[in-house]
């Protein structure tokens, strides 16, 4: 348990509700791992109470913050600023405070997903990348996609209103890259898979309870090329349906949602602290939660 004191900075987590998040565990062990006097707390924030939360935020000198369901699109209004990353995405996960005292907004999806393909020494220039979902999360992902130099972008998700607008919002950003889309499982998109370097689970199936539901079937993944990469970024459980599919055709490269969980962690507390986290720390964490939960 973290020692506060009245020099303690405080960070907090607004969302609703706030029961399962690992994030306070994960950033108060990288505190005091690096001796510093910061507290990371949850603040239960319910839907309609947005504004006096950020208020309170302004008031109590905060040092920042993370947002999370249901708050990420509807706190924009309330910032006086938000990060190009952020706009991008449409959506907030992190704020802190510039030096000349602005609220900013800012997404750290995108180069926590980033950071991650680095990490593993994923490679993508001229490949293609294929998205399941259409929400916030798959935003992020198609953006740090496209910066990592991918030549197409293929998403499956099940409204096609909102896949549509993410590419109608993206396609004039990054217009050299091919975008296209599917609504259901049709010959198109399994013959899309066969060209697949990166398959990404951006969606919650899979996530726990429903740890017996899979966005693909086996015989779609065993369509994807050998040494292919599919990452789900559902990190709880740590290995999904659909990753224990993909590890057991023996052919294909997983990785859990732990990762960018951690690394979109860190860009936060890079932004509170302006130093670098012992991202490893914070990884164990994670999987310590991950293993109680469990049990």
């Amino acid at each position: 348990m973290p020692k506060v004191d009245q020099h303690t900075q405080v960070v907090g987590l607004m969302g609703y509700p706030l029961s399962h998040s690992f994030s306070p565990a994960m950033h108060n062990a990288a505190f005091e791992a690096l001796k510093l006097n910061y507290v990371y707390i949850p603040m239960p924030v319910p839907p309609g109470r947005l504004s006096e939360a950020v208020q309170g935020l302004r008031a109590l000198n905060f040092v920042g913050a993370n947002v999370t369901i249901p708050h990420k699109e509807e706190i924009i209004p309330f910032l006086d600023y938000v990060t190009e990353e952020a706009q991008l995405a449409g959506a907030v996960n992190t704020l802190f405070w510039t030096e000349d005292s602005y609220l900013v907004g800012d997404n750290t999806d995108v180069e926590g997903f980033r950071r991650t393909l680095q990490e593993w020494k994923i490679d993508l220039q001229g490949r293609t990348g294929a998205i399941i979902g259409s929400g916030g999360a798959a935003r992020a992902v198609a953006i740090a996609l496209a910066r990592s130099g991918v030549k197409e972008i293929i998403f499956w998700a099940r409204r096609y209103e909102a896949v549509q607008r993410v590419i109608e919002d993206l396609q004039p950003l990054f217009p050299d890259l091919v975008w296209s889309s599917h609504t259901k499982s049709t010959p198109v998109w399994a013959d899309d898979l066969t060209r697949t370097s990166l398959l990404v689970n951006a969606s919650p199936v899979g996530m726990f309870p429903h740890v017996q539901d899979s966005p693909l079937s086996r015989s779609m993944l065993g369509m994807l090329p050998e040494q292919a990469h599919v990452y789900d970024l559902v990190y709880n459980p740590q290995e999904t349906l659909l990753l224990k599919t993909a590890r057991e055709l023996g052919s294909l490269q997983t990785h859990s949602g732990v990762d960018m969980l951690v690394f979109q962690g860190a860009v936060a507390f890079e932004r509170w602290t302006g130093q670098v986290p012992p991202v490893a720390l914070m990884r164990n964490i994670i999987l310590e939660r991950l293993s109680l939960a469990s049990d």
